[in-house]
This record gives C-alpha cells, sequence and structure tokens, in this order.
C-alpha cells in the first residue's frame, strides 16, 4: 500500500507490477542458474528456451523472447517502419553522446530551443564546440508560459528562427520537461524541400506511454528516449530510434566509429547487439541486463493495455484541469501553455514570496509529510505529474489539503 500521493513520473515513474515480477524473477534467475548454459539460452532465445520444470520457477520472465522480440515490441508501441533499427544502452547520456556527434557530422547550425533537457544542451554544446558548428537557442519558454502563444504561432516563431539563423539541424523535445508538447512534426513538414534540416534529433524521454508520438510520419531521423519514467519500467535504459532509412546507415557508421575509439562507453549497447548477432565475446565487459528485462516486461503491459495512449493523455489532462480549478483559494496559481501544448504535467506556482525563496529539498519534504510526492523547482514552482485515471475525492483532498499547507 502506498504511503502517498505520487505525482512525480515524469522523474521517476512509479513501477509497475510487470516490471516488478520480471526484476524479482531475473533476480532469482541469475542467482540461482547464475552463467549456466540454461541462463545463456534464455538470455539469447527467451524464456522458452528453458526447460519446463525450470521455466515455471519464474513466471515472471514469461514475456522474454530475445532482445530482437523486445526491439520489435517497441517498434509497435512506437510506429516507425518495422525494418528501422534500435539501440539499447544502460545510460542514456551515452545516446544522447551519440545524437549530438551525428548533428555535428552533419549539420552547420543546430537549432534548439531554451527548454530542452540542460544535461543533454550541455552535451550537444560540447560536441559543437569541438567541431566548430553553431548552436543556435530560441527563447520560448516565455512566450509558452507567460504569453500562452498557440500552437501555430509557436511553429511560425520557430521555423522564422530556423531560416533566419540559416539552420539546417534540430535537436527538439516532443515533450519538454516542463511538460510542454512541442509541434515537432510540424516544425519539419513546415520547411520547403530545400530547407529540411539535414539532420533532426528528438528527445522523447517525456514522450514514451505520455503521448502519442505519430513515428510514421518520419519527421526526424533518431529518437531519443528512456524507460524510466512514464513507461515505468524503474530500472534507467536508454533507447534510440533510426527512424528514416538513409539515416540508418549513418548512425550505424557513427556507432562504430565512436565504439572503435573508445568514445561510446556502454557495455548494453554492445552486449545487445552481439546477442542479436549471435557473436558474444568471451572477454566482454560485465553488463547490467535487470533495466532490459524490467523495460521489456513494460512494453508488453503497454501493448495489452485496452486503453488508447490518446484516452489515457485525455484523463491526464482532465485531472490537470481539476487541480488548476482548486489552486487560486489554495495559494498557488497554475502555469500552463495552451491546450493544444498541454501535456499531463502540470506546473504550480507559489503565489507568495516567502514561498519562492524556500530550498528545492524543504519543498519536497514539506509536500511528502503532506502526503504527496512531486518535484520542486528553484523558485518554488512544483511539478506535479497527473495519474491517467481520474483522480478519486479523497486524492482530490489530500491535494488540496498539501498544497495549502505548503502554500
Amino acid at each position: 500500500m502506498s504511503t502517498c500521493l505520487y505525482l512525480d513520473t515524469a522523474r521517476l515513474g512509479r513501477m509497475c507490477p510487470e516490471a516488478q515480477a520480471a526484476d524479482r524473477d531475473f533476480a532469482r534467475l541469475a542467482s540461482e542458474e547464475r552463467c549456466s548454459l540454461y541462463f545463456e539460452h534464455f538470455l539469447r532465445w527467451g524464456y522458452t528456451a528453458l526447460p519446463p520444470t525450470l521455466a515455471r520457477r519464474y513466471p515472471g520472465l514469461t514475456f522474454w523472447a530475445g532482445v530482437t522480440t523486445f526491439k520489435n515490441d517497441l517498434k509497435t508501441v512506437l510506429c516507425p517502419p518495422r525494418q528501422r533499427h534500435v539501440l539499447v544502452a544502460n545510460r542514456s547520456a551515452q545516446l544522447v553522446r551519440l545524437a549530438a556527434r551525428l548533428l555535428c557530422r552533419r549539420c552547420e547550425n543546430i537549432l534548439i530551443t531554451d527548454m530542452e533537457w540542460p544535461s543533454y544542451v550541455k552535451v550537444l554544446a560540447a560536441e559543437c564546440h569541438q567541431a566548430r558548428r553553431i548552436l543556435t537557442t530560441m527563447p520560448m519558454r516565455e512566450a509558452v508560459f507567460r504569453d500562452r502563444i498557440g500552437r501555430d504561432e509557436a511553429i511560425d516563431r520557430l521555423v522564422g528562427c530556423y531560416r533566419r539563423h540559416d539552420c539546417d539541424g534540430r535537436f527538439l523535445s516532443a515533450v519538454t520537461y516542463d511538460g510542454v508538447r512541442l509541434p515537432v512534426p510540424e516544425l519539419v513538414q513546415g520547411l520547403g524541400h530545400r530547407e529540411r534540416p539535414r539532420f533532426v534529433v528528438v528527445d522523447g524521454a517525456q514522450a514514451l506511454n505520455h503521448v502519442p508520438l505519430a513515428l510514421s510520419e518520419a519527421y526526424c531521423d533518431l529518437l531519443l528516449a528512456g524507460c524510466h519514467k512514464w513507461l515505468r519500467a524503474y530500472q534507467p535504459l536508454g533507447l534510440a530510434l533510426c527512424c528514416r532509412r538513409w539515416s540508418e546507415r549513418l548512425v550505424a557508421e557513427m556507432q562504430q566509429e565512436m565504439l572503435s575509439r573508445g568514445e561510446l562507453d556502454d557495455p548494453l549497447l554492445v552486449f545487445t547487439n552481439q546477442l542479436e548477432n549471435e557473436a558474444t565475446e568471451s572477454y566482454s565487459e560485465t553488463v547490467n541486463l535487470t533495466p532490459m528485462f524490467t523495460a521489456a516486461a513494460a512494453v508488453r503491459r503497454m501493448l495489452a493495455s485496452p486503453r488508447a495512449k490518446r484516452e489515457e493523455l485525455t484523463s491526464q489532462m482532465a485531472n490537470a484541469d481539476r487541480v488548476a480549478d482548486q489552486t487560486p483559494g489554495v495559494g498557488w496559481r497554475p502555469s500552463r501553455p495552451t491546450l493544444a501544448m498541454q501535456s499531463g504535467v502540470l506546473l504550480l506556482k507559489p503565489r507568495y514570496q516567502h514561498s519562492q525563496q524556500v530550498p528545492v529539498e524543504r519543498v519536497r519534504e514539506r509536500f511528502l509529510t503532506a502526503g504527496v510526492a512531486l518535484t520542486a523547482y528553484e523558485d518554488g514552482t512544483i511539478r506535479a505529474s497527473l495519474p491517467d485515471q481520474p483522480f478519486a475525492a479523497d486524492e482530490l483532498g489530500l491535494l488540496q489539503a498539501a498544497l495549502c499547507r505548503c502554500a
């Protein structure tokens, strides 16, 4: 039984039951079978490769059918062309570095906004500096939250900035860490054929299992995502999906180049490629495999869900509306973009100046004491990731009491 109302999924999702079962039974299998031949068969070919008497002891692993099937499940979820390639890594930062290197190899001037994840921007800026490329930042935060510009105006401003600065590459979030849905497909499709970016990277860390990504439209070259937030696999696992046929070769060549130079240091990325090619090395680095199994279980859970993703998103936004309607009387004010750019994340700013000066950890601690887990920022702003089921009356009452107490 949970001891709090958990509204922090945008940072670390609550582990779903299927991922919990996979985590538990893989730990048992690894402990009891160690590196036996049965264990190796399980990694390569899946649950059905285990002898029936052994398999029955680990029911939480019935979903596992090998690395290729896991990647195909991801493609079923994300809907790119089936033949596209997926990279799996322990550390998302390694895949971000690969994406940054590809952008700098293909492009002279890369457009981003001031709403991108700071650590990703730092990696991209370092690559641009080394490759003598230009990184153009378009200010959008105030226009989105203060001026509440609409989706069409956001597209016009970003397309205009792209043209004025003669950009030829893009790194943009499908959903920013503040919960803003950027119209990335339209930002690419709104350009003429000769103006189209030479390479487009989309950060989908806040989007996977949260909002529809429409990858069938092939508006980006590489999608980056993680499994520990909205997918609720809990264990961090980085994903990179090649979305266009012509860019797949570029990604593969860059991956091999960086691996050979020791610049792409991720043992799971190497090991999964070896498993798929049936060419594991005797002296490879020890690999943490647990995140792959919790992610695979969470993806299977998503595929089995009877609810459409848009239905879940609608529920999240309805919950955001209910919370926003209550805030005027409890010392907070919602900070939201226009409807077309909203997601299941809601920002609330404190109305009182003294609350804006409270340290971040103290804000989180006060809310947790009041029974609510969420994210806090330096200026006192809080971020709530709303559930995809309607709030129960007691949950909404608990949140309202916490907001009043912590204002």
